[in-house]
């Protein structure tokens, strides 16, 4: 627990720096355009650039979009054509066997909406566009249903931090660690905060 905390104290210190400097759109587009690779969160992160330049904003929530829909793209791409040669390892070592299992079904009986509604709550990316290329569906839908699913996403965090931001960045101030071991909740989590906070 110590390690953890002093390891998203330091991601907290990293992501106030670097929101803060001149490159803070470049910073976040890198982030979100590797985001099929990382595990921290993402929402939390991008909360940090919005308070940071609030101006910025909206440019933040195209950035996040446009980059993270690449990344999806590339996982897609990956599972279209690299499946035979990496699926082994991908699956359990990134993505549990029956997670893959559970998603594919669903992927294969819901199709688009699986898609946008995988993009627009906390769902792992990586299996998202993986389990897409692999099942082959069709590349236009799967871009078009994951970019709308992440410009709602990326524009409901963009919205809350423009009327609550500085109530967030009190409770983000004093608990960035444990919103870092709530990976998987993103969304869902950061909407329930802010309607409470708006009360």
């Amino acid at each position: 627990m110590v390690f953890m905390k002093k390891s998203t104290t330091r991601l907290y210190n990293w992501a106030i720096h670097k929101a803060s400097s001149s490159k803070a759109p470049l910073w976040l587009g890198i982030l979100f355009l590797c985001e099929l690779f990382l595990i921290i969160p993402l929402d939390a992160v991008m909360m940090f650039f919005c308070l940071q330049k609030k101006n910025n904003i909206f440019l933040y929530i195209l950035i996040a979009t446009v980059s993270s829909t690449v990344s999806g793209l590339i996982g897609y791409l990956f599972g279209h054509f690299l499946w035979d040669l990496v699926g082994n390892w991908i699956v359990p070592n990134l993505i549990s066997t029956a997670s893959f299992a559970k998603f594919s079904a669903h992927l294969d009986l819901y199709d688009n909406w699986a898609v946008f509604f995988g993009g627009l709550l906390p769902f792992p990316l990586k299996l998202l566009s993986l389990a897409s290329g692999v099942f082959h569906m069709g590349v236009l839908p799967f871009t078009l249903c994951l970019a709308s699913a992440r410009l709602i996403r990326f524009a409901l965090i963009g919205s809350a931090m423009a009327l609550w931001g500085a109530k967030v960045k009190l409770f983000v101030d004093k608990h960035f660690h444990r919103l870092f071991m709530l990976v998987g909740a993103k969304v869902a989590i950061v909407i329930v905060f802010f309607w409470a906070m708006a009360k």
